[in-house]
């Protein structure tokens, strides 16, 4: 596979059933760096403590296996067709869920959870879970709800029996519409269970996180589009201002 191919059913499946597995996603070395930058984060004085996980948040500052994740070719072009060129990132994270931890509670993402009442008729938001330690149902693996991005109201909990469950290895990539309900699983394993979260949205979405300053992670122009350090250019019937 090349930097500009990715598996051709991936913007399909998202748009039908609301997620993709895209596997093999990252090879084994890309994999393993991004694995031990995470434990050494984890461990470390930018990590944030919660109840349900630990968080290491906007990744992109913590090294360059992080800035090259962003610049992905392969997930870029993935995005423009799902949510259009010069979309914007969201948030970029690390999620640790410890043995043992609460199970999370059924829910969407941002920018639908923010809404008093969904709209349809555009993804707005993709949430991407690309796995650093094996993902399985005794690691407290993403479940989620197949075609609830197009529902109207939330999920009775007690009603959902057709959930399925993100089970992958390190590498392995779910691309994920933001109005898909889903929740962390119960690990029961003895080690933790770790994954890196990018939030996208479309261009015109104000982003969770406000634009960094000038840094390592603005090498080229679309990154710092992507982070929102820019603008692209505005056009009147095509032609640039």
């Amino acid at each position: 596979m090349t930097l500009s191919e990715y598996p051709a059913h991936v913007p399909a499946d998202v748009q039908a059933q609301g997620y993709a597995i895209w596997p093999g996603f990252l090879t084994g070395p890309a994999t393993a760096q991004l694995q031990d930058q995470a434990r050494r984060l984890a461990s470390g004085a930018h990590a944030n403590h919660y109840p349900k996980s630990t968080r290491v948040w906007d990744l992109f500052r913590h090294g360059e296996p992080f800035v090259d994740l962003l610049a992905n070719r392969s997930l870029a072009a993935v995005l423009d067709e799902l949510l259009g060129e010069h979309h914007l990132l969201s948030d970029f994270s690390l999620n640790v869920v410890h043995p043992q931890q609460p199970v999370d509670g059924w829910h969407i993402d941002y920018p639908y959870n923010e809404m008093p009442a969904p709209v349809s008729g555009s993804l707005l938001g993709l949430q991407c879970v690309l796995p650093l330690s094996p993902f399985h149902s005794t690691h407290g693996a993403t479940e989620l709800v197949p075609s609830s991005h197009t529902s109207k109201s939330p999920p009775d909990p007690q009603q959902i029996n057709d959930q399925v469950v993100f089970n992958a290895e390190p590498g392995s990539l779910l691309i994920m519409a933001a109005a898909t309900w889903h929740r962390s699983g119960y690990n029961t394993s003895p080690n933790p269970r770790s994954a890196i979260l990018l939030s996208f949205v479309e261009r015109w979405v104000r982003p969770m996180s406000d634009p960094p300053e000038q840094g390592p992670w603005a090498r080229t122009g679309t990154l710092r589009t992507l982070l929102g350090m820019q603008r692209p250019p505005e056009t009147i019937n095509g032609v640039p201002i």
